[in-house]
C-alpha cells in the first residue's frame, strides 16, 4: 500500500518536471528524424531524376528516330527498296547511310545500348546500326515477338528479354519498341541490363540505397544494390500499384523496414524506384540525443527524492484511512475519527471520509425507496381491472337467467368468467407466454359474443416462433376492449385482427380495427391522455404505462388510425423466450 501511494506522488511529479524533458526529447528526435527523411528524400528524388534523364535520352532519341522516319518521304521509299532488295542508286545510299549513321550514334553514346533497328511490318529484313540484316530466330522470338504482343492503342512499350550466347550463357536486355506513326512498323531498341545497372550503381551514394526498374505490372526489370530482395520490392510496387498509393511510403524489404520512393513513367509505362535502409534514416540521433537523456535521468532522479520524503509523511494517515474504508465495505459502524489533527491533509481526508460515508447511506436509501415505489406502482397498474367489462359480463348473465330455455350457455360464460378471474388474480408478477396470453384473450372475446353476438369477427396471426415469448399478463385485452368498442360503434358488422411476428430481436404486436378511426385532432389528443401519468383513464394508458416500468428505453404504444377506415394499435416487447421460472421484475 506505501509503494502505492509513493508511486502516485512519484507521478503527480513526473508531470510537473519530467514532461518537460521528455517533451524536448520527443521535439528533439522529431527534428532529426524529419531532416533525415527530407535529406533522404531529397536523395531519392535526385537518383530518381538522374536515371530517369537517362532513361529519358534514349526513348526521346527512338522518338527523334520515329518522327524522322515517319517524316522525310524519300527515307521512308530508300527504306522500303532496300528492304526489298532492290538496286539503290548513288543518292539513295546517301539517304541510307545517313540513316544508319543515325542509328550508330545511339549506340557510340550510351554504352547500355546494344543496337537499335528499324522494321517495317512484311518484310524479312530490318535496318539496323550497323547496316541491312535479316531476321533471325532470335530476332523473331525477342523484340519481334514483343513488337507483335504490343495492343493496337499502345504506341510505346519496354519489355525484358533475354538473349541466349551459346554456351548456357545468357545475357538480359530492355527492348523498347515505338510503332511508327505513319508506316507500319516500328523502331526498337535493346538495352544490356548490366550495363545499365551500372549506371544505377554509379548514382548510389552508399551501400544502404538500391535502385530498380519495375513495369508497370510490379515486374523487376533491372536492379542495382540489394538484389536479394527483388521479390519484396515486387511485391510492395504490385501492392502500391494496386492501391494507387503515395510515391512514397515504408516497405518491408529482406526482413529490414526501407522508404520506397518511385516515380511513373508514361510512354513506355515503367517506374523508376529507390529504396533506403531505416538505418541510414536513424545515423547522427544516438548523438544528439545522449545530452537529453543523461539528463532525463538526473530529474527522474530528483522526482523519486522529493516522491519519497512527501510519502513517508502520509503513511500513517494512509493507513487509517484505509483501514476505515475496509470497515465501511465491511458494513461495520464508522464514526468520526478522534484523531488530534496536525494539518490541512488532516482536515480534508477526514471530510473527504465522512462525505464518502453519508453519500453513501443516502444513495442506498434513496435506490430502496425508489425500487419500492416503483414495485407498487407496477403491481397497482397491474391489478387494476376494467369495471365495464365485470358489469357488462354480469349484464349479460342476469340476461340470460332469464330465458327459461338454458342451453348451457350460462355454464359457459360463467366458467370462461371464472377463469379470467382466476388469470387476472394471480401472482401480477409472475411472467405468462404468449400462448397464455392468447388463450385468456380468447375466453375474453368469446364472452363478448355472447353479449354483441356475431356482430364481430376477430383474426388471429400469430408466428409459432413467438408463441412461447414471455409477456406480462393482461397485455392484450385492454387493446382489443378498445378496438371492439370503437369497431362495433356505427357499424353492422366489425372486423379485428390480432398479429404479432418477431422482428429482429423484438416481437412486434399489433391490433386493427375497422372502426370509425380518428382525425389527427382526435389522434394527438389520445397520444396526450396515454402518456399523461395523471391520466383516469385505465385501459390503454394503464397499458402504456406498464410496458414503459416493464420494457425501459421501448416505446410504448404507437397508434395510427384514418378517420372512417380504422384504428392500428402496436407495441414491441423484447423476444425472450419464457422459462418456468421466469418472473417479472419492478
Amino acid at each position: 500500500m506505501k509503494r502505492k501511494f509513493f508511486l502516485k506522488r512519484m507521478w503527480s511529479f513526473v508531470i510537473v518536471m519530467l514532461i518537460p524533458a521528455l517533451l524536448l526529447v520527443a521535439v528533439t528526435t522529431y527534428m532529426t528524424l524529419t531532416t533525415q527523411m527530407r535529406r533522404i528524400s531529397e536523395s531519392n528524388a535526385r537518383d530518381i531524376d538522374a536515371v530517369q534523364t537517362n532513361i529519358s535520352l534514349v526513348l526521346n532519341s527512338v522518338v527523334t528516330q520515329n518522327s524522322y522516319l515517319t517524316g522525310m518521304t524519300r527515307t521512308n521509299m530508300v527504306m522500303q527498296k532496300a528492304l526489298r532488295r532492290e538496286a539503290l542508286s548513288y543518292t539513295d545510299a546517301i539517304y541510307l547511310r545517313n540513316v544508319v549513321a543515325s542509328l550508330n550514334s545511339m549506340t557510340s553514346a550510351y554504352d547500355y545500348v546494344d543496337s537499335v533497328l528499324i522494321y517495317m511490318d512484311g518484310f524479312d529484313r530490318a535496318l539496323t546500326s550497323t547496316g541491312l540484316t535479316n531476321l533471325t530466330d532470335e530476332d523473331y522470338n525477342g523484340w519481334y515477338s514483343i513488337y507483335r504482343q504490343m495492343p493496337e492503342k499502345e504506341r510505346i512499350c519496354i519489355a525484358p528479354l533475354v538473349v541466349n550466347e551459346g554456351m548456357a550463357s545468357e545475357r538480359r536486355q530492355l527492348v523498347v519498341c515505338s510503332r511508327m506513326v505513319t508506316m507500319q512498323g516500328c523502331v526498337a531498341v535493346r538495352l544490356n541490363v548490366e550495363h545499365l545497372q551500372r549506371m544505377f550503381a554509379a548514382l548510389q551514394q552508399n551501400e544502404d540505397q538500391s535502385m530498380y526498374l519495375v513495369d508497370s505490372e510490379g515486374s523487376l526489370l533491372a536492379a542495382a544494390g540489394r538484389t536479394d530482395v527483388a521479390d519484396d520490392v515486387q511485391a510492395a510496387m504490385a501492392r502500391s500499384i494496386a492501391q494507387g498509393g503515395e510515391r512514397e511510403t515504408w516497405a518491408r524489404l529482406g526482413g529490414r523496414d526501407c522508404l520506397l520512393s518511385w516515380q511513373p513513367y508514361s510512354a513506355p509505362a515503367f517506374y523508376i524506384v529507390a529504396t533506403v535502409d531505416r538505418s541510414m534514416i536513424m545515423e547522427g540521433l544516438g548523438e544528439r540525443l545522449a545530452p537529453l537523456l543523461v539528463m532525463t535521468v538526473v530529474v527522474l532522479a530528483a522526482i523519486i527524492f522529493l516522491a519519497y520524503t512527501n510519502t513517508r509523511r502520509s503513511f500513517d494517515e494512509i493507513d487509517l484511512m484505509l483501514k476505515m474504508f475496509e470497515d465501511a465495505e465491511a458494513g461495520h459502524t464508522i464514526e468520526r475519527p478522534r484523531r488530534k489533527v496536525n494539518d490541512e491533509y488532516d482536515v480534508i481526508m477526514n471530510n473527504i471520509l465522512m462525505m464518502f460515508l453519508n453519500n453513501t447511506y443516502l444513495n442506498i436509501q434513496l435506490k430502496e425507496k425508489q425500487y419500492r415505489q416503483q414495485n407498487a406502482e407496477l403491481t397497482a397498474l397491474q391489478l387494476q381491472i376494467n369495471p365495464h367489462f365485470l358489469y357488462n359480463t354480469l349484464q349479460t348473465l342476469d340476461m340470460e337467467a332469464r330465458k327459461l330455455n338454458d342451453d348451457g350457455r350460462i355454464s359457459a360464460v360463467v366458467g370462461y368468467v371464472s377463469d379470467i378471474l382466476k388469470y387476472c388474480l394471480t401472482n401480477p408478477q409472475k411472467s405468462v407466454t404468449l400462448r397464455e396470453e392468447l388463450d385468456y384473450l380468447k375466453k375474453y372475446v368469446e364472452v363478448q359474443h355472447y353479449r354483441f353476438g356475431d356482430r364481430f369477427i376477430i383474426y388471429y396471426e400469430v408466428e409459432d416462433e413467438v408463441l412461447d415469448s414471455e409477456v406480462f399478463r393482461m397485455m392484450l385485452q385492454p387493446v382489443v376492449e378498445n378496438s371492439l368498442l370503437h369497431a362495433l360503434r356505427g357499424n353492422t358488422r366489425g372486423y379485428m385482427k390480432v398479429r404479432a411476428r418477431r422482428i429482429g430481436d423484438c416481437v412486434d404486436i399489433r391490433i386493427i380495427d375497422n372502426g370509425d378511426g380518428m382525425t389527427r385532432e382526435e389522434l394527438l389528443a389520445l397520444r396526450r391522455r396515454i402518456t399523461d401519468r395523471n391520466s383516469r383513464s385505465i385501459g390503454l394508458t394503464n397499458l402504456d404505462r406498464r410496458l414503459r416500468l416493464r420494457y425501459p428505453g421501448m416505446n410504448g404504444l404507437r397508434i395510427c388510425s384514418i378517420k372512417n377506415f380504422g384504428t392500428s394499435v402496436s407495441f414491441q416487447i423484447p423476444y425472450k423466450k419464457c422459462t418456468q421460472n421466469s418472473t417479472e421484475t419492478g
